[in-house]
């Protein structure tokens, strides 16, 4: 049952090779439960900090779990169930549970790709994973990244752009306010994908989940994709776990020279493949899903993008005239951008209200108009 599963990922904790052991050998994660102290200690598969945490965590904190995921319209799916992809649960350590917001793919029939990079990304970055974000989408592929600000944001960002498909792999639980600023993209990703966390909703975020989290990101892709990466990056982590898991991994060269791309020029130099264009991953999958890779409509979106950028006119108050996919309320924050740099209490004379203003703010942002600054200052791109 639901409970038992959450109780023993609970006990044996994120990321966890021995939980799947305990079920081999147990049985289930009720007959885990149900063992006795010796019985467990027999087995030789838990330390003794998690035999510890099996006599203090109670069921009925798992119970709570369940009741917290109705609150939070969240659904939970478990390990063995129908749907939970094949792709993650031949993985050494898959999750036992997996929260999941908004609509769950099948991820085992779906193409998807995962895209990453470091936090602080360069300005070439961000229209790296935008681009690529969005033209994958287009040709209907899956854009899986983590939600974070940086790379993953701006493939988020493009993929919800085209239209198409995203997943966004959460290192805390769903509704722990992590990342306010980013609400919104998270609220959109809902509504057209999916958020999954292997953490209990409300669960706040450490050190420690990232590189847990990103496992699961480069499992539930066909490949991983290193937009940029210094040498120290959490994107070498999740393209270590994709190599680990038999993935291919992808990587955007970049300038010898720039500590921006020292890590994504290693794994090239280990032998990760170069991607000079989205068409060398076309190329790679299409074979496997012809009927679900578009590339035709990739490029076509590319091409009305640039077409649109070509015939823009600027009006004869020098107030640019932004593109038709953009809100109502995006149109009126930018047209009241009177500084290069600004704090949202800058702007006045919208008549909108604050949520309304920091949504146009992220959407204006997502569309590289603008710039987020430390000390939550903007500044037009």
């Amino acid at each position: 049952m639901t409970e038992y599963m959450i109780w023993l990922q609970a006990v044996m904790g994120a990321g966890s090779i021995r939980a799947v052991k305990a079920l081999e050998h147990f049985g289930s994660a009720e007959a885990v439960y149900a063992a006795d102290i010796t019985e467990r200690s027999k087995s030789g598969i838990f330390t003794q900090a998690e035999l510890n945490r099996m006599r203090k965590y109670r069921l009925s904190s798992a119970k709570e779990v369940i009741a917290d995921c109705h609150s939070y319209r969240t659904e939970i799916i478990t390990l063995g169930d129908k749907r939970y992809p094949e792709c993650l649960s031949s993985t050494e350590n898959p999750p036992l549970v997996l929260y999941v917001n908004g609509a769950f793919p099948d991820f085992d029939s779906t193409p998807a790709v995962c895209i990453v990079g470091p936090r602080k990304v360069s300005d070439y970055g961000k229209k790296a994973a935008y681009s690529l974000g969005m033209r994958l989408s287009a040709a209907g592929i899956t854009v899986v990244s983590g939600g974070a600000v940086g790379a993953d944001y701006y493939a988020h960002a493009g993929a919800l752009k085209a239209g198409g498909k995203t997943v966004l792999v959460m290192a805390c639980g769903i509704g722990s306010g992590y990342l306010i600023k980013n609400e919104p993209l998270r609220k959109r990703v809902e509504e057209v994908g999916c958020i999954i966390s292997e953490y209990p909703p409300g669960t706040k975020v450490t050190r420690f989940s990232f590189p847990v989290r990103n496992r699961i990101m480069s499992a539930l892709a066909l490949t991983t994709v290193v937009v940029e990466a210094p040498e120290k990056s959490g994107a070498l982590i999740t393209a270590n776990h994709a190599l680990e898991q038999g993935r291919e991994v992808f990587v955007i060269p970049g300038s010898p020279d720039s500590e921006d791309y020292a890590g994504s020029n290693a794994l090239l130099r280990d032998g990760a493949r170069p991607l000079l264009d989205a068409s060398d991953i076309f190329n790679e999958y299409i074979p496997k899903f012809p009927d679900k890779i578009d590339i035709a409509n990739a490029y076509k979106k590319r091409e009305n993008t640039a077409k649109t950028e070509k015939t823009e006119k600027i009006p004869e108050n020098g107030k640019k005239i932004l593109s038709e996919t953009l809100s109502k309320e995006a149109k009126i924050v930018y047209n009241h951008l009177d500084k290069h740099k600004f704090y949202p209490e800058e702007i006045t004379g919208t008549g909108l209200d604050s949520q309304q203003l920091l949504a146009a703010l992220t959407e204006l942002e997502i569309e590289l108009l603008i710039h987020a600054l430390p000390g939550g200052c903007y500044e037009k791109c």
